[in-house]
C-alpha cells in the first residue's frame, strides 16, 4: 500500500474559513493579515522610480508660460487676498485655497498682483506652480501603494502608477496654480487609507485598525475641505461603511455591545473628525480675512461690522430725516433694498423693488420721518412734511429712492412676483396719487 505524499497530506488539511464575517470580535485569535512587501527593496525602488518620473512630467519647463493661465486668474487672486487679509466670497471650501496662499507667502508674494496678464518680476510664479505640482507628484506612488494594498501583483501595481504618471489630464492640471492638484492628492490619499483599513478588517480594534480608520477620517476631512467634488470620496467611504456595518448586523456571532462599539468608532472617525477639519478650515479662513471688501455684502450685517475698514463703522451713530441709507436684509444673501427704472411685467406694473447683493447707487434711499412715535394716531396723511431729527423706535417713515425720485410702496392687492406668499412691494413716483396714501408709510422697529 502506497503512503500519501507530503503534498497530498497538505492538500487534505482543512482550509482556513472563508466566511464573509468581518471577525468583529474574534480577531485576536486569528493570524495577522500581513501587508505584502510594502517595505521590501523592490517596492522601495519602484516607488522611487515612479516618484522621480512623475516629478519630471509635472516640473519640466513648468515656468514656460509666464502669464496667468486658465483658472490661475481666480485661485491665484484668492491666494493674494489671503496675503492681504482681504475678505472674499467663493463657492468652494477653503483648504486648497489656503494652500495656494501658503505657496504665495513662501514665494515672497506681497499680494499686490491680481493674477491678470503677464507675471511681473517680483512674483515667483514658478515656485507657486512647483508647490502645487508637488501634490500631483504624489499621485503615482499613492496609486502604486493602493494597488499593493488591494493585493495586486507588483507588475500590475507599477503599471497603474505608470498610467497615472503618463495621464495627460492629470499632468496638465498639476502644472498650474489650481485647486485640483491638492484635491486629487487628498482623494488618492483617502482611497489608500480606505484600502489599508480594509486590510485590517479582521483585526478589529487593534492598533493598526484604529490607525487606518482614523487616518481615513482625516483624509475625508482634507478632501471635503479642498473642493465640493471631493464629496464623491466621502460617498465612497460611506457606501463601504454601510456595507460593512450591514454585514456585521447580519452576523449573529457578533455581540450587540461589539456591534455598537463599531458604530461609535466610525461615527467618531468618519463623521466627527472630517467635520472638525472642515470647520477648522473655515475658522482659519475667517481669522485671516479680517479686512472689508464688497464681497462681504453677502454676509450678515453683524459680521460686516467686525471687518477692518467696513463703511458701516464710519457712518454717524444716529440716522436722521434726510439721511441717505442702504437697507440690508437680516437674511444672509438677500442683499440690499434696491430699485431701478424697470417695471413689473405683471401685477401692478409699477417700478420694481428687489434685493441686490452688490454696492450700487440704486441701493440708496432717503429716509423721511413723517410721524413721531408718540403721535401715531392716524390723523396725519402720507404727504405730511418730513419731521426733522433722529429716527427712533416706533416712528413712521417714508423711504424716497434717490436715483428715480420714487417712494417705497406696499400694495396688498397684488402678490409678490416671486414669493407668492407675500404681497408686492414697488416704487411709485413722488407726484403720483399713490404717494399720498398710507401704503407708503413704514413703522420703524428696533
Amino acid at each position: 500500500m502506497m503512503r500519501p505524499s507530503k503534498t497530498e497530506k497538505s492538500e487534505r488539511m482543512p482550509l482556513p474559513s472563508t466566511s464573509k464575517s468581518f471577525a468583529a470580535y474574534s480577531s485576536r485569535q486569528e493570524s495577522r493579515d500581513h501587508v505584502p512587501g510594502l517595505w521590501d527593496h523592490r517596492d522601495r525602488l519602484i516607488i522611487l522610480a515612479l516618484t522621480l518620473l512623475c516629478a519630471f512630467t509635472r516640473l519640466y519647463r513648468i515656468g514656460r508660460a509666464n502669464r496667468a493661465s486658465w483658472d490661475e486668474m481666480h485661485f491665484g487672486k484668492f491666494g493674494a487676498l489671503y496675503v492681504n487679509r482681504t475678505f472674499y466670497h467663493d463657492v468652494h471650501p477653503n483648504l486648497a485655497k489656503l494652500l495656494i496662499a501658503l505657496s504665495e507667502v513662501l514665494a515672497g508674494h506681497n499680494g499686490t498682483f491680481n493674477f491678470k496678464g503677464e507675471y511681473p518680476p517680483y512674483v515667483n510664479y514658478v515656485f507657486m506652480r512647483m508647490f502645487n505640482a508637488a501634490f500631483g507628484i504624489t499621485l503615482a506612488p499613492l496609486a502604486y501603494l493602493t494597488c499593493r494594498q488591494l493585493r495586486m501583483p507588483v507588475g500590475f501595481a507599477a503599471m497603474a502608477g505608470l498610467f497615472v504618471t503618463m495621464d495627460n489630464a492629470l499632468c496638465v492640471i498639476s502644472r498650474f496654480i489650481l485647486l485640483d492638484a491638492p484635491l486629487l492628492a487628498f482623494t488618492a490619499f483617502a482611497l489608500m487609507m480606505l484600502a489599508c483599513f480594509y486590510r485590517q478588517r479582521r483585526q478589529a480594534f487593534s492598533a493598526g485598525w484604529w490607525r487606518f480608520l482614523l487616518m481615513t477620517g482625516v483624509s475625508l476631512g482634507l478632501v471635503a475641505s479642498a473642493k465640493w467634488v471631493g464629496m464623491f470620496a466621502v460617498a465612497l467611504v460611506g457606501a463601504y461603511t454601510i456595507y460593512e456595518l450591514y454585514e456585521m448586523f447580519c452576523d449573529t456571532h457578533v455581540p450587540v455591545h461589539v456591534y455598537l462599539k463599531h458604530w461609535a468608532a466610525r461615527i467618531v472617525a468618519l463623521i466627527v473628525i472630517p467635520l472638525s477639519i472642515y470647520m477648522l478650515t473655515f475658522k482659519i479662513h475667517f481669522m485671516v480675512l479680517n479686512r472689508y471688501n464688497n464681497s462681504a455684502n453677502f454676509m450678515p450685517m453683524g459680521f460686516q461690522t467686525k471687518l477692518i475698514g467696513n463703511p458701516i463703522s464710519q457712518q454717524p451713530y444716529d440716522v436722521e430725516t434726510g439721511s441717505s441709507i442702504r437697507l440690508q436684509s437680516h437674511v444672509s444673501g438677500a442683499g440690499y433694498l434696491h430699485s431701478h427704472t424697470h417695471q413689473y411685467p405683471a401685477g401692478s406694473m409699477r417700478q420694481q423693488v428687489t434685493g441686490y447683493g452688490y454696492a450700487d447707487g440704486n441701493n440708496l434711499w432717503n429716509v423721511q420721518r413723517r410721524l413721531a412715535a408718540e403721535n401715531v394716531d392716524g390723523t396725519r396723511g402720507a404727504m405730511s412734511e418730513a419731521i426733522p431729527g433722529p429716527i427712533g423706535h416706533g416712528d413712521v417713515i417714508a423711504l424716497h429712492h434717490n436715483s428715480t425720485n420714487t417712494y417705497l410702496y406696499a400694495d396688498t392687492g397684488h402678490e409678490a412676483p416671486v414669493s407668492k406668499q407675500f404681497k408686492e412691494v414697488s416704487a411709485v413716483k413722488a407726484d403720483s396719487a399713490e404717494a399720498a396714501r398710507l401704503n407708503m408709510l413704514w413703522v420703524v422697529e428696533i
